[in-house]
């Protein structure tokens, strides 16, 4: 027998709507617009035969059958997701979602792929790169790669990597044979400074690097500033100044001659780069994999 649904738009309009509060939220989460998500509404109650809400001047109030309706409604766009979610994570479609910040992902994550490829050829890596932070109900991602201090209200948090930060430039600016150099010692060469790091993240300023090897903070202050971390990391390259490198996303940058470390202090960051997703997302095949794989490049305890 076949079942009578009501259309799926417009199904979807509703529960939107009604979970976000109001037809405009719904429009953007749905990429439509407000009188799109209006007119669904309205088609799904001329199809029920009732109203769902009560539309007041001040915005909208579920009904009664509203009211009952939506769980029942949400319980199965979940399940429905859920069942979608177990079939792409299967072996036979193996895409994974990954998010992470551009910067890691150049600097450690890119070069090592291709032997995760060679490990498990029939999972494709989908690379989501960008600064915000994921929201796994509403975004396809499978697994983000976030640099913090670890905690996600509702995520599962596994730390995996440690940074280290140490001063780095060319060696067409800072000549080889003058390595290695004291703190006291950069004084006086163009500092590049990366202005987009949070204000507790202290170990990437030079002030604190100033500071705490009692030198004048005054001269910390001027120089090049950028908001992209990864910028900063080419103006070094192109010789315009030392830079605080960040390990791992130097790591290229070092092995290529392009950058040398110029002190032996370094600062470890109390920060790290954690795998942060829902605690069920872990237990999908092709997440454990690459979440394995990770452990084992970043030379981390494995987790279970």
């Amino acid at each position: 027998m076949a079942r009578r649904l009501p259309p799926l738009n417009a199904l979807r309009a509703f529960e939107a709507a009604a979970r976000l509060g109001s037809f405009a939220a719904a429009a953007g989460e749905l990429r439509v617009t407000a009188s799109a998500v209006s007119q669904q509404v309205r088609r799904l109650e001329r199809y029920l035969g009732t109203r769902l809400f009560k539309r007041l001047p001040h915005g909208l109030v579920l009904t009664e059958i509203g009211r009952a309706y939506l769980p029942e409604l949400t319980t199965g766009f979940d399940r429905l997701a859920e069942a979608t979610l177990r079939l792409r994570s299967g072996p036979a479609a193996g895409l994974l979602t990954v998010a992470t910040l551009a910067s890691f992902a150049s600097g450690w994550l890119i070069p090592r792929l291709a032997k995760f490829r060679e490990r498990h050829p029939r999972v494709d890596v989908y690379l989501k790169t960008g600064r915000e932070l994921v929201d796994f109900r509403r975004e396809d991602v499978d697994l983000a790669i976030r640099f913090g201090p670890g905690e996600r209200s509702g995520l599962r948090s596994i730390r995996f990597l440690e940074e280290e930060v140490f001063p780095v430039a060319s060696p067409s600016l800072v000549p080889l044979a003058r390595l290695p150099l004291s703190v006291a010692e950069l004084r006086g060469w163009p500092l590049l400074h990366d202005v987009d790091a949070q204000p507790n993240q202290h170990w990437m300023g030079w002030h604190a690097w100033f500071e705490r090897a009692g030198l004048d903070t005054a001269e910390a202050l001027h120089g090049l500033q950028f908001t992209d971390s990864r910028v900063l990391l080419d103006a070094a390259v192109a010789g315009l100044g030392i830079a605080l490198g960040r390990a791992p996303h130097v790591e290229v940058e070092l092995a290529r001659g392009r950058l040398v470390r110029l002190t032996r202090e370094s600062w470890k960051a109390e920060w790290a780069y954690h795998l942060v997703a829902p605690a069920a997302n872990f237990t999908r095949p092709n997440v454990r994999a690459f979440v394995e794989w990770l452990m084992e490049e970043a030379g981390a305890p494995e987790t279970r």
